[in-house]
C-alpha cells in the first residue's frame, strides 16, 4: 500500500514539474530583424523585423569598430531609447541614419533579435579643374567625410585599362585634391578608388567617370633653368654629419618668366647619382631652389637629396658635371667644373 501511495505522488510531482517548466501561452515571440547588407554615402537605412503583435520594439546597435550593443539613442525625438511597435500582423520597421558601419539588434518582451551587420559603402564625390597647361587637378570628397582614406586617381588608357597617377589620403574633413602634369594637350577621362577601412566596417568604391580637355603642357627650351651656383666642397667640420652634408648643394633658377613645375625633373652628377623631385614644384619666374645632399624637410625653396654618411657626399671636389633634365629626359642645363674653391656660379 505504501509503495502505491509512493508512486503516485511520484506521478503528480512529474505532472506538477512538467507544468511549472512548460512555456506559457502568453510568453514574447522571439523578435527577428533585417537590414540592408551595406549602404551607399552618408544617410539613412530601413531595419525591418517582426514580433508579438502589438509588441513595442526597443533598437540595440553600435558602430563596428566599438563592437558594444546599447539602447540606440532616439536623438530626433528628444531622446531616450529607439523604439517601435509591431503591428496586427507582427511587423514593424526602423529608419535609421548610418555614418559608419553598425551591429544591430532589437529587444521585445527581454527577448532579444539575431544581430545583423549594416556596412557603409564610401561615395566619392568627384570633380576636375585645370590650373594651367598639362595639368589636371582631381578633387575628391568622401560621404562620409572620415578622414585619411587611401585615394587613388586614375586614368584611362587604351582597352578599357587604367593607370593610377595620383595618390593620397582624405584629409580632416573627408576631402583629397592631387595634381596630375606633364600632360600633352587633348581631352582625358579619370575616376577616383576610395579604399576601404575594414576596422570602422567602411566598404572601398569608384566615383562616377569624369572627363576634361585641357592645353598641352609647354616643354621649356635648354636654358629656362640653370644652375646659378653649387656648393661642391661642403665647408661642415663634422664629416659626414648631416650638417655636414647638407653643406653640399646645387641651387637652380628659373631664368623665364613663366612658372616651370618641376615635378619628376631630376639632378645627376658624372656617375649617375639621381635626385628626382617626386612631388610638384612651381618654380616661379626668377625663383630658385636648392637641393641639399643630405636629409631634412621639403619646402618649396628647400629640397633634401637624403644622402647619408661619410660616403654620402655626391659632389666631386677635383671636378665633377651638373645636370638637370625634365621628366622627359631633356637636357635643360649643365655645369662643369675642375678642382677649384669648393664653389662654382657655372
Amino acid at each position: 500500500m505504501i509503495s502505491k501511495l509512493v508512486a503516485k505522488a511520484s506521478v503528480v510531482g512529474i505532472a506538477a514539474s512538467l507544468a511549472v517548466t512548460a512555456t506559457p501561452s502568453f510568453a514574447a515571440t522571439a523578435p527577428t530583424l533585417s537590414g540592408p547588407a551595406d549602404r551607399t554615402g552618408y544617410g539613412t537605412i530601413m531595419l525591418t523585423g517582426t514580433a508579438t503583435p502589438g509588441a513595442d520594439v526597443h533598437l540595440y546597435e553600435s558602430a563596428i569598430i566599438f563592437n558594444d550593443l546599447e539602447p540606440a539613442d532616439d536623438w530626433q525625438h528628444g531622446g531616450g531609447t529607439v523604439t517601435a511597435t509591431a503591428d496586427s500582423g507582427g511587423h514593424y520597421s526602423i529608419t535609421r541614419y548610418l555614418d559608419t558601419g553598425f551591429f544591430f539588434e532589437t529587444e521585445s518582451g527581454g527577448v532579444r533579435s539575431n544581430k545583423i551587420t549594416v556596412h557603409m559603402r564610401v561615395l566619392p564625390d568627384f570633380w576636375l579643374d585645370s590650373p594651367g597647361a598639362g595639368a589636371v587637378r582631381a578633387h575628391v570628397g568622401a560621404s562620409p567625410d572620415e578622414p585619411t582614406l587611401p585615394v587613388q586617381i586614375q586614368r584611362a588608357g587604351s582597352g578599357g585599362s587604367w593607370t593610377t597617377v595620383a595618390t593620397g589620403k582624405t584629409g580632416s574633413t573627408g576631402a583629397y585634391a592631387g595634381i596630375v602634369s606633364g600632360l600633352a594637350s587633348g581631352s582625358y577621362t579619370f575616376r577616383a578608388y576610395v579604399g576601404a577601412d575594414p576596422a570602422n566596417g567602411m566598404l572601398a568604391n569608384y566615383s562616377a567617370q569624369r572627363a576634361i580637355t585641357i592645353a598641352g603642357a609647354t616643354t621649356p627650351a635648354a636654358g629656362a633653368v640653370q644652375f646659378t651656383r653649387i656648393q661642391y666642397n661642403s665647408p661642415g667640420t663634422d664629416t659626414g654629419s648631416n650638417a655636414s652634408l647638407n653643406g653640399e648643394w646645387v641651387r637652380l633658377t628659373n631664368k623665364t618668366s613663366k612658372t616651370i613645375n618641376l615635378k619628376a625633373w631630376t639632378v645627376r652628377d658624372a656617375s649617375a647619382h639621381v635626385y628626382t623631385f617626386d612631388t610638384d614644384l612651381s618654380l616661379g619666374a626668377g625663383k630658385s631652389v636648392t637641393v641639399h645632399t643630405g636629409k631634412g624637410t621639403a619646402t618649396s625653396t628647400d629640397r633634401y637629396w637624403g644622402r647619408a654618411g661619410s660616403g654620402g657626399y655626391i659632389w666631386n671636389n677635383d671636378g665633377d658635371t651638373a645636370t638637370v633634365r625634365t621628366g622627359a629626359g631633356k637636357t635643360i642645363d649643365t655645369c662643369k667644373w675642375g678642382s677649384g674653391s669648393g664653389v662654382t656660379s657655372c
